[in-house]
């Protein structure tokens, strides 16, 4: 964290002190020990998380954490994005529904308590999609399967993410799992499902396309990359649908083939293209 960063989450820290205690104590009923929330550092977005120890056992994390800031009730508004920032009580039973329906399916972590202004869940020592392709590039392949195959199921299960991003997915050990994280946006009640779902994927692909993710493999084989993406996402059986704004996924029209692929998946893409050599 930057100096400034980490100022902003020790003032967080201390407004919420009462918080921590209540869910402290909380979570102390549910595991039948006395619990030490010890504040995580990362991620979190417009929330803190924490990590939940045994007292009994420091070194045992049994859950994550995330929690409500006081004063902090309602994000800024995204008028660019087709999705709605949602109030801090919103955002914890947004993400407590996710979890409830995805993780039986092992693509979300457990829940395992939820109240007015926290949810924990079951921590899992797994990196993120993006440190995983920060230092490794190339793993991109072995991946990306996975990774799709993981938003189809949660697709098919009537729920989608609106931010899917490579820092929101957790990369199993064996690389044969991911779980999706972070569940802090709703999508625009205008937006038919088709449109959500597709959303998802081409945001998943601008990030992906983000220097140090998977951009340099993906352009070395955009039409491999293409490909994997037409594998797993379902047809709409609606016809063409209308375009969508390229602003919202601006790396994805920066390939011709991966521009051309996506707009035979996806439908029509709304500007101009730039071209790779």
């Amino acid at each position: 964290m930057s100096p400034l960063r980490l100022l902003h989450a020790w003032i967080d820290h201390q407004r919420l002190s009462e918080r921590r205690r209540q869910v402290a104590w909380q979570l102390g009923v549910v595991f039948k020990q006395p619990i030490t929330l010890r504040p995580a550092f990362s991620g979190g977005g417009f929330d803190r998380i924490y990590l939940a120890h045994a007292d009994s056992q420091r070194s045992k994390i049994l859950a994550s954490v995330r929690m409500n800031v006081p004063g902090r009730d309602r994000p800024p508004k995204e008028p660019h994005l087709p999705r709605a920032p949602l109030a801090g009580g919103q955002r914890i039973r947004r993400e407590a529904h996710a979890y409830r329906q995805l993780s039986p399916l092992g693509i979300a972590p457990r829940l395992i308590a939820c109240g007015e202004f926290y949810l924990a869940n079951h921590w899992l020592p797994w990196p993120r999609l993006s440190d995983v392709l920060r230092r490794h590039s190339h793993l991109l392949w072995d991946l990306l399967p996975v990774v799709l195959n993981s938003i189809r199921e949660m697709h098919e299960n009537g729920v989608v993410h609106m931010d899917l991003n490579c820092g929101n997915l957790l990369v199993a050990p064996d690389f044969q799992s991911v779980v999706i994280i972070d569940f802090e946006f709703a999508p625009l009640r205008s937006m038919i499902t088709f449109d959500q779902q597709r959303f998802d994927y081409l945001r998943l692909a601008h990030n992906l396309l983000k220097p140090r993710r998977g951009r340099d493999a993906a352009f070395l084989q955009p039409a491999r990359f293409v490909e994997l993406f037409a594998q797993y996402v379902p047809e709409t059986g609606l016809g063409i649908p209308d375009a969508m704004h390229t602003a919202w996924f601006d790396r994805v029209v920066e390939h011709d083939v991966i521009r051309s692929g996506f707009e035979e998946i996806f439908g029509g893409l709304d500007s101009e293209s730039r071209v790779i050599q």
